[in-house]
């Protein structure tokens, strides 16, 4: 039997099915995006239906909803994705892909069936078994035939056959560690050389070397995100915007568990003043590395130009001095300069 909030859900998402069928409809980059917008807010109230929240919204609201057992955890998965789609189709200039269309349809699909499933069926089922295995009797299976049961008259020839099979064991477990460390340090040296060539080239200011260092790592390894970094760091810094936000929103996509990464796309999403896809993007840089001071510092720049100074001066305290703290004054006086730096 449905709950009151599983009608609810239901209900809203039955009115959001417009803007999902929207979708598939072939339109302009940006009538596409803001369809996908459009469509993650309609599965997004049926979330806070599902959840008797009018408040949560985005990954919060997913993880309360996750940690209630009222999605599995392949739902949550689907709908991380949704929800990265919607605020990629957020940023100016962002046209929607084949991908980002069809992440958003399985999200539908996975909500229609999360609205209709007894709830608890997947966490509490599985800690259940978990639990009950935990608890099982000892096996009274009969000792392996290959190694029996010795008396006091065989326990000395026993013992050495234990002794060769731990040597044996041990012998095993040095090689796998040392083909692991072989294998990490063989991955180093396949980085591209031109990585070395950029870092350097950036750290003395010669631009127009780094750039084309990593522009040439990024076409041979297109699976690494920091040569995209290093790209849309630069065009941030130099005002390109839009290739500032082609880079940073690659270097995401490919290496999505990269701090860096999402701590310089949330610099660009500053520096543009999309303040709350900011405020996301920070805080996701800071979950990955909570020791960040320059995530930290520019978190709380974010969260004074939205209005929480309290809230704003807590990360300022955990980051300590640096170049965030001029976003963090009182805002000039009519006609005076602005102070605020770009992120970095």
């Amino acid at each position: 039997m449905l709950t009151t909030g599983q009608r609810n859900a239901r209900a809203a998402l039955d009115a959001a099915r417009a803007s999902f069928d929207a979708l598939d409809s072939a339109v302009p980059p940006d009538e596409g995006a803001s369809r996908l917008v459009a469509a993650w807010m309609g599965a997004e109230e049926a979330l806070r239906a599902l959840a008797g929240s009018a408040t949560l919204t985005g990954m919060a609201l997913v993880r309360e909803l996750r940690q209630r057992n009222l999605l599995t955890l392949d739902d949550a998965h689907a709908l991380v994705d949704f929800h990265a789609a919607a605020e990629r189709a957020a940023t100016p200039g962002y046209a929607p892909t084949a991908a980002d269309v069809a992440v958003a349809r399985a999200s539908y699909d996975t909500l229609s069936a999360a609205v209709v499933r007894e709830p608890g069926i997947d966490g509490y089922a599985t800690g259940q078994r978990a639990a009950g295995a935990a608890t099982a009797p000892p096996s009274t299976v009969s000792p392996n035939p290959a190694e029996p049961v010795t008396d006091a008259s065989t326990a000395g020839a026993a013992a050495p056959r234990r002794n060769l099979l731990g040597a044996l064991l041990l012998g095993a477990a040095l090689v796998a560690v040392l083909g692991a460390g072989a294998f990490y340090f063989s991955q180093r040296s396949n980085e591209p050389s031109e990585l070395a060539t950029g870092r350097r080239a950036y750290a003395a200011g010669d631009r127009a070397t780094a750039r084309n260092a990593f522009s040439l790592a990024a076409s041979e390894q297109p699976t690494l995100a920091e040569p995209h970094i290093y790209l849309g760091r630069m065009a941030r810094e130099e005002g390109n915007f839009p290739v500032a936000s082609e880079h940073l929103r690659r270097a995401v996509e490919v290496e999505p568990g990269n701090a860096l990464a999402m701590r310089e796309l949330a610099g660009y999403l500053l520096a543009t003043g999309q303040l709350e896809l900011a405020r996301t993007f920070y805080e996701r840089a800071i979950r990955l590395d909570p020791q960040d001071r320059t995530a930290l510092g520019f978190m709380g720049c974010t969260l004074f130009r939205l209005g929480r100074p309290d809230l704003a001066q807590r990360f300022a305290s955990r980051a300590g001095p640096g170049s965030w703290q001029q976003c963090l004054q009182p805002a000039p006086m009519p006609g005076a300069p602005a102070q605020a730096p770009p992120p970095r």
